[in-house]
Parts: structure tokens; sequence; C-alpha cells
């Protein structure tokens, strides 16, 4: 009886076990697993723990035990891959945590390894600052961390630089700006997050010099004349010497996939080829070409990590949403997002590639009749300029998106984005931003203020969802201030308005998208400038935001920031790429996103806001471009009575029917 318990408890305790590590996904046999612990004394006791601790095969221990967060075993291979690497490269999921992971690494990179400097920067500063704030978050969560540290680490923030200090190592997560800020600091590891939205030009010059001189340059010298006489003497293996190169200076690239036309790809596709010629001189002559492999070269250097969504455990992300993704994007995009694979373009109405050759550059302005064009994002426009703006107003749960573009002889460029929502106008009203408590109230100040700043010609309004709610709130007479004129629908003489006769400024074109026509002749008309590139976007300006951020930091400006702006920006760029073509039962055309599965089976579509606003804006700028200037013509002649001189010629008497039914009026 005895024995027999004895096997039911032991199978019990099994499956027990046996479910409780399911979430890890291997299937080990227990007895085949070492513990590290099983030491005779205590002094060996803690030299293994020491040991184990610092050791990249068991930074689950560490991260469990010291950060207190549990990680994943594909979290904790990804660690130790990127641990020993000079140049990793991580492609995710969206999704997966990437951020997450790429933090606690800092953190590891920072504790391990005293004196470390560790850079973190993406294109905008926003794209630091998520890492920072998941530091932040570990640092806060981790007690016996902060005992370790003592009072003096730990996070420390500022307007354009958040610092994680832990012993004699420091984490500095910057915006890339031009590369100034940075360009004089020197660290061990640089983690380029979002490199698809990185400058190659800045990244090249700037960004990968930072990690050019060694970490001990001197130790350095000795290490590789050691490893090499070793290696002669056999005492070391080439591949003991790659895991000899811990400390070495390190360059992570890592991101979301992107179009195969952007210079991430580019990175990619070289690293694989490093990767797969496994260190064949042939091969590397081929990939190097008549300069030769570079001194020091080891293919061993580099690693891609990639992890796609159908590798992650089952549960780790939400399952109906990335398969509505799926039913709902078209396959490009979601291999980007979710696949970790570079696409060739988008399949929309507005092709990516269409798009982003209408972006100028300084290294690629747009060459028009009236000259090269090269421009930035812009919170204050020219007052020498004209102005367009689109406006979509929110319904319940849409955004409110403004979009204004500068008009131009033969272009017009997209200057500023904004968008907003409910929950927002609460923050900001919380916060005590924002004076106005009706939300559409709040809008058109928003719109009144950009007025001040952006000289306006003509507003183009989607009369549906708030467009009523924001007109009437724009010539609401206790909304509006000293100096300030009512605003208005424009008049139209082949229609008149009761509106029509009210004094102040009729500037507003009231856009209604249930006309077929209208919809047609906006998007056909959008795509057709782009072909021409006589609409274009702004550069993506890192240097900009960087001013930007240090304008922002002396003016405490904490919300509409140029940055904000910018990235706006790029999210109207992606609607663009999202937009898709059907057609009705009744055969018409249809423009729109594609349409979203909800649980319960209800559907809906993924938002579209800075797209109608644009769309709305270009038709105004359409018609200013298209619309000719009113003929001059010298005067000749004048009044009658203004006449000196003899005026009994014919030019002046006229026919005889004509002068003898005036009867001498002259």
């Amino acid at each position: 009886m005895k024995l027999r318990r004895y096997y039911y408890v032991k199978t019990q305790s099994d499956h027990i076990k046996a479910i409780s590590d399911a979430w890890l996904n291997i299937n080990v046999d227990d007895s085949k697993i070492i513990n590290p612990f099983s030491v005779p004394t205590e002094e060996e006791f803690t030299t293994k723990l020491t040991w184990l601790m610092t050791n990249p095969e068991y930074f689950s221990f560490i991260c469990k035990q010291l950060l207190n967060i549990d990680i994943l075993p594909t979290q904790a291979l990804m660690l130790k891959e990127m641990w020993n690497r000079k140049f990793p490269m991580l492609i995710a999921s969206r999704g997966f945590g990437k951020s997450f992971i790429l933090s606690v690494y800092s953190i590891l990179r920072a504790l391990l390894m005293p004196g470390r400097k560790i850079v973190i920067v993406g294109a905008a500063f926003r794209q630091s600052k998520v890492l920072f704030e998941y530091m932040d978050s570990v640092w806060r969560n981790s007690p016996l961390l902060r005992d370790i540290v003592g009072g003096s680490g730990g996070p420390r923030r500022d307007v354009d630089m958040c610092r994680l200090k832990i012993g004699d190592s420091q984490i500095t997560c910057l915006p890339l700006g031009d590369g100034s800020k940075i360009r004089g600091q020197r660290a061990n590891d640089i983690i380029a997050d979002e490199f698809a939205s990185i400058p190659r030009e800045i990244f090249e010059n700037v960004v990968a010099g930072f990690a050019a001189v060694s970490a001990s340059p001197v130790e350095n010298v000795r290490r590789i004349a050691a490893e090499k006489k070793a290696i002669e003497l056999g005492k070391l293996t080439e591949d003991e010497q790659q895991a000899h190169e811990e400390g070495a200076n390190q360059i992570i690239l890592s991101g979301t996939a992107y179009y195969d036309f952007n210079h991430f790809a580019e990175y990619w596709k070289k690293w694989k080829s490093f990767i797969t010629s496994k260190g064949d001189p042939k091969k590397l002559a081929e990939l190097f070409g008549e300069d030769g492999v570079p001194e020091g070269f080891d293919w061993r250097q580099y690693s891609i990590i990639r992890v796609p969504f159908e590798l992650l455990p089952e549960g780790f992300m939400d399952a109906a949403q990335v398969a509505r993704s799926k039913a709902t994007v078209h396959s490009g995009i979601y291999q980007m997002e979710f696949g970790a694979c570079f696409s060739t373009d988008s399949n929309g109405f507005f092709k990516r590639s269409l798009i982003e050759s209408c972006v100028v550059s300084p290294q690629e302005p747009v060459s028009l009749p009236s000259g090269e064009v090269n421009f930035r994002a812009m919170l204050r426009g020219n007052p020498n300029c004209r102005y367009v703006y689109g406006i979509d107003p929110a319904s319940e749960v849409d955004n409110f998106s403004i979009v204004i573009m500068e008009v131009h002889e033969d272009h017009s460029r997209v200057v500023y984005a904004w968008t907003t929502n409910r929950s927002r106008h609460k923050e900001q009203l919380k916060a005590g931003i924002a004076d106005e408590t009706d939300f559409y109230s709040y809008c058109a100040r928003k719109i009144r203020d950009l007025m001040k700043v952006f000289p306006c010609q003509e507003i183009a309004l989607d009369a549906q969802g708030g467009g009523i709610a924001i007109i009437e709130a724009l010539h609401d007479k206790d909304k509006i201030r000293e100096g300030e004129l009512p605003i208005w629908p424009t008049i139209d003489d082949k229609k008149e308005k009761d509106t029509d006769g009210e004094a102040g400024l009729h500037i507003v074109e009231m856009i209604q998208f249930a006309k077929a026509d209208w919809v047609s002749e906006a998007n056909h008309g959008l795509r057709k400038d782009f072909e021409d590139k006589t609409v274009l976007f702004p550069h993506f300006d890192t240097a900009t935001l960087g001013l930007a951020i240090s304008d922002d930091k002396i003016k405490n400006r904490l919300y509409d920031t140029l940055e904000d702006c910018v990235m706006e920006i790029e999210e109207l760029k992606d609607e663009l790429s999202m937009i898709i073509i059907t057609q009705t039962t009744s055969g018409r055309d249809k423009w729109d996103t594609p349409e979203v599965k909800l649980p319960g089976g209800k559907k809906d579509r993924l938002r579209k806001d800075r797209y109608s606003s644009l769309i709305m804006a270009n038709m105004s700028a359409r018609k200013i471009l298209r619309t000719p200037p009113p003929p001059v013509y010298d005067t000749i002649g004048g009044f009658a009575g203004g006449i000196k001189g003899d005026m009994s010629g014919p030019e002046y008497v006229g026919p005889a029917w004509f002068t003898e039914g005036m009867k001498d009026v002259y």
C-alpha cells in the first residue's frame, strides 16, 4: 500500500510539474538536467553563484532573482545570442516585446560589466523613451537591484535625455538629432531602435563612430596578442576565441521589418550574406569586390535574430488581434508587421514606393520648373505663403485630424499634421492645458490658433460627423476672442446660403463625401499629383527633431511638439499606403481602409482620418493651382465726361439710330 501510495503521489507530482512547466514549451528529461548549485561547500556555492549570475546561459535565473521578472526561453536565448556578438540584428513581430527585452539587456549589460556606457537612440526621441520607460519599470519593481546599486543610481529624466545609472555604468536614451549631441559621446554599446527610421548617413557618419574606440584599448591589445599566441600553441580554438570577445564594443540594430527599398533591408541582406558565407574566402571576396575583405573582419561577429509571430508561444500575443490583422490588411503589410519579413511594396491604391518618392531631402531634392524643392515640417508657417487646411472632424470614436498644405505656384507641400481624440482632450483638461470643456469647441480653438501661424486661404471640412458642430463653434460669438472674426462657409455664386450675408471670414468649404464623383476625383487627383511630384512630403529630419526638442525644453512645451508633428506626417503616410479601392454593388469605386473583424462577428474599418484630411486639403490646393488669375486689362479711354478735346469723330458719335435715340445726351 505504501509503495502504491508513493507511486500515486509521485505520478501526481510529476503531472503537476509538467502542467506548471508547460509554458516553457521545452521537453527536457529531468534526469538530464544538471543542478549548478550542487556543490559540497558554502565557499564553492558562493563562487558558483557568482559565475552563474554572470553566465549568459543562466540569464533567466538572474532576471527572476535579481530583476524580479520572468522571461521566456526564447527571450533568454535572444539575450545570450546578443551578449557575445558585436553586430547583432533583431527583427521581431510587432507586439513581441522587442523594446522590453532590449531594456532588460541594457540593464544586464550595465550591471554585469562595470563602467559600461550604453547609448540607445531612435530617429525620434519617443522611440528611445519607450525603452527607458521599460527600464524605469524594472527598476521600480526590483528592490534587490535598487539595494545593490544604492542611492547614487537610478533613473533620471530630462526633456532631451533620459539616463539610468547603475554603479559605474550608465544607460543613456537620446534623440538622434543631427548627431551632434551624441558625436562627442563614447559608447561601448549602441542600440539603434526602429532602425528603418534612422537616416543612413547619420548612422554611418555619427552613430557607428562612437563605438569605434575599444572599451579598454590597452586590455584589448593584450587580449588579441594573447589569443593569437594561444591559437598558435594549440591552446585555444577559434570558436573559443569568439567567446573570449565578451566585453567588446557592440552595435545592435533593431526594429520591425520595413519595405525593401529602405536601408534596413539592405543591412539585413548584407548581414545575411556575411553569416551564410561562414567565412569562405571566395564568397567574402565576391561580397567585398575590389576593395577586398577588411582587415579584422569576422563573420561570426554578425547575427540576425528574427522572431515572426508564428514562432511565439501560444498566448504570448492576443491571437484574435493578430488574426484580425491577417484578415484585414494585405499580405505585404502583415508579413512586415508580424512575419518579420521585408516587403517589396504596398499593394494599396497609393503605393508606398510612390509615396516615398514624394519625400524631399537635402540629398535628394525634388526638381520642378520653379526650382529644387526642399523643406521640413513646421509649427509656424511663412506669412507670405498660402495655406489650405483639410479637417476630418471626429465622431464618437474617431480621431479629429488636421492636415495643412502650403500652396506654391507649381506644387503643394504637406507641412503640418495634428490629431486628437476625446480621451486626449480629457487628459489635457486634467493637466490644465486645455480650457474648453466641450470637445468641438476645443477643436475649433485649435483651428483658430493655427490660423494665427499658418495664414489660411481655405478650410476643407467634412460635413459629416462633427463637421456641423465645428463650423458652429467657429462662429459662436461666445467662443470668439478679441481680434478674431467669425468663420463661415464659402460663398457660392451658383447656390445661395443663409450665411452668405454674415460678417466674417467665408473660407470653409463643406465637403460631401457622399458625392461619388468628388471622391473619385480627389483620390485619382492625389495619386496623379504624387506621380507628377506636385504633392510633396517633408524629409524625416532628425536634425530638426533635435532642434525642436531643445526648443521644447526652453519653452516647456509638453504637447503638440514638432516631433509630434513629424510623427503625425509619418502616420499619414502609413494610412495612405493602407487605402484600397473596391467597388460597390452598384459598380461605383470606393476608397477605404481594409475591413476589420471584431469579436462577436462585428465588422469595422481601420482609421483613415489623416488620409481624409489630406485629400480634402489637396482638392482645395488643386482648385487654387488650377484657377487662372483674373485677366488684367490696360485701360483705354475713360469716362466720357473726363475726356477733353474733339469728340465729334465716329468712335464717339456712333450710328444714326444710336445718336438719335440718345437725343444729344453727349
